[in-house]
């Protein structure tokens, strides 16, 4: 059975998400649908991409992944179909493709708009009408035309100066937990397991915790998350908001 997901900043107030998956199941009644999310921050493309990036991975492959963020067509570079690790992904070429994946999709097709169509709503009328050809067994090939490349929107990244390493926030769950763009695996090959300090705008960390529970209720920690990533919380608290941690601030690991 097929399953197509939705990622998409439309909330849960209005009328949008179940507009979209009444298109859905009006074609295919007995399609599976999942929400990823529809509390993506508006038009958040970094937001959209974090939480998309640590769900689809656990999702079967040929899933079909729909992306509701910034689909304005003046606002992007048209709409595309792209085919990454057994996953399919239908959404707007704003650059939030160089946001979710690492490298270029070698598998990208430039979705075709009818002279009539409607693009006031592009999730519902173009997005849906894709994933379900797909969902129904059309052949990637056969939708739209190939296309070479895709907008690209460059993230900061984490780097290394000698023993110091300079990264920034990139997430805030709705715990309060906030997630860095440093990896485990820069972590240890700067560090070489010598003692280090983390510095935050109004606070310094000198370990790392393996789980919450390692510190007393209400102290702040820094650990890996399940995804490898530095992640700054509190236990019983919300690092975020108490520590005035904003996405894209800076924080500074310096090892001695």
């Amino acid at each position: 059975m097929a399953i197509i997901t939705l990622t998409t900043d439309f909330g849960l107030k209005d009328h949008y998400v179940s507009a979209i998956k009444g298109a859905i199941l009006s074609r295919l009644p007995a399609v599976t649908i999942i929400d990823i999310s529809h509390k993506i921050e508006k038009y958040n493309l970094l937001d959209a991409s974090y939480i998309l990036k640590e769900s689809y991975p656990n999702f079967p492959e040929n899933t079909i992944h729909i992306i509701g963020i910034n689909t304005e067509l003046s606002a992007s570079g048209g709409y595309v179909l792209v085919k990454q690790y057994g996953h399919y992904f239908i959404g707007a070429d704003n650059g939030i493709f160089s946001l979710l994946f690492e490298e270029m999709p070698q598998q990208i097709r430039e979705l075709e708009i009818e002279n009539n169509q409607k693009l006031s709503f592009p999730t519902r009328d173009i997005f849906t009408k894709i994933a379900c050809q797909l969902a129904e067994g059309a052949d990637f090939n056969s939708i739209g035309k190939p296309k070479a490349e895709l907008l690209q929107r460059i993230p900061f990244r984490a780097t290394s100066m000698g023993d110091n390493i300079r990264g920034s926030f990139v997430y805030i769950d709705s715990y309060g937990n906030v997630t860095t763009n440093i990896d485990r695996r820069l972590f240890d090959q700067v560090g070489k397991g010598q003692p280090f300090i983390i510095e935050l705008a109004r606070h310094t960390i000198e370990r790392i915790s393996k789980e919450y529970s390692d510190v007393p209720e209400g102290e702040v920690l820094a650990m890996f998350n399940a995804s490898d990533f530095l992640e700054i919380a509190m236990r019983n608290g919300k690092a975020g908001g108490l520590l005035n941690l904003k996405i894209n601030d800076s924080i500074t690991i310096r090892f001695q």
